[in-house]
């Protein structure tokens, strides 16, 4: 795998064409529940069917932020998937979807891991090209990953119990129009309270670790391992996990450069291969406990969470193992942010979410049985 860090001067010229489209959201009703994976041995010989590698191998530049969620990709790079391929990883390390987002729709990286948020609709619509093609973290109802934690000393002490409880206190999300402020909302609208009725800031994910530790904010919206960690350290609980707040939501998906998915078509279809192979992997470790220790040990080279024990108290993100996208999850996300005017005009999804690299990689592998 190789790293590189987009020079500031090339996303600059991006940022300022993009940077306004960057606002996001607040939440929805829950969407309906997605179809289930169809069934078919993974041991089957589609499974195990392999084409000749690219060569010499082609460079893909992916910008991820580190966390659990991104099981499968951490799986295909460590167990070669991407190199069986002739694909050659080029990460480029970020904090959150949108920093890198211009330089996505510019084409200087080929794929990008985030949520699907109100900047992301907003930027499609002003005509900035990018598809949504795989799934990366659904939130499955039994799923604990992830949601909200709160201040560890408000639930010993009572003071926060039921929704209706945060009213007064000061609350955090990556940054407005976020899936984040999303689960917020919805947690305060059970409360029968709104942003009005509380102190809100804009903070990072390890940020909101920091903040929560030293008392600064009361309760966030958080992902793994960042939650596992605020938990493990002492400061954090658990109050509510995303999947119970907004069941079967589009958490977490891979989106393409439209450059990357046209003209690279063949490369693109390769990287779904190679990534949903990756993420049946983890799912089979996460459900069954299968290599589960070897997949802990790539939890550990690739993100911060770094102690053995922890690994075992922590929920790992749920997914679709055949790699396809909630799409009425997306829409639903869509539509909540339409209403609350964060999306003043909504994109054709239809034109926009593309199946056709989950499926290339379901015809090649056969599809995934439980």
């Amino acid at each position: 795998m190789r790293s590189a860090v987009l020079p500031p001067a090339a996303l600059s010229r991006f940022a300022v064409a993009v940077g306004v489209l960057l606002a996001c959201t607040p939440a929805a009703a829950p969407p309906a529940r997605p179809a289930a994976p169809t069934s078919a041995p993974t041991d089957s010989p589609a499974a195990t069917s392999r084409s000749q590698p690219l060569s010499p191998p082609v460079v893909v530049r992916v910008a991820t932020t580190p966390s659990i969620s991104n099981g499968g990709r951490y799986v295909a790079m460590e167990r070669g998937y991407f190199r069986e391929e002739g694909l050659e990883i080029e990460d480029v390390p970020s904090d959150t979807s949108a920093q890198l987002f211009p330089a996505l729709a510019a084409g200087q990286i080929d794929v990008l891991s985030g949520g699907p948020t109100s900047g992301l609709f907003n930027a499609i619509a002003q005509g900035i090209p990018v598809r949504m093609v795989l799934d990366q973290w659904t939130g499955y109802p039994g799923n604990e990953a992830g949601g909200v934690i709160v201040r560890k000393s408000l639930v010993e002490s009572g003071r926060l119990r039921e929704p209706a409880d945060l009213r007064g206190l000061r609350l955090a999300m990556t940054s407005r129009g976020h899936v984040t402020q999303r689960v917020l909302d919805v947690i305060l609208r059970w409360g029968g309270l709104t942003f009005d009725d509380v102190e809100t800031s804009e903070l990072s994910y390890p940020n909101m670790n920091v903040a929560l530790g030293n008392g600064a904010i009361d309760v966030a919206v958080s992902i793994e391992p960042y939650a596992a960690i605020a938990v493990k350290d002492g400061y954090a609980a658990r109050w509510k996990s995303w999947a119970e707040v907004l069941p079967y939501d589009a958490i977490a998906l891979i989106m393409y450069s439209a450059s990357f998915a046209e003209e690279k078509n063949d490369v693109a279809k390769r990287y779904a291969k190679a990534y949903v192979r990756g993420l049946r992997d983890y799912h089979e470790a996460r459900t069954k406990g299968r290599d589960r220790e070897e997949i802990i040990a790539m939890f550990q080279k690739y993100t911060p969470l770094k102690e053995r024990a922890i690994y075992d108290q922590m929920p790992w993100p749920s997914s679709n193992p055949d790699g396809y996208l909630n799409a009425e999850a997306i829409a639903s996300a869509q539509d909540w942010f339409h209403e609350n005017g964060f999306v003043p005009v909504k994109v054709d999804l239809s034109k926009v979410i593309d199946n056709q690299f989950a499926d290339y990689a379901v015809a090649q592998l056969g599809p995934y049985r439980p």
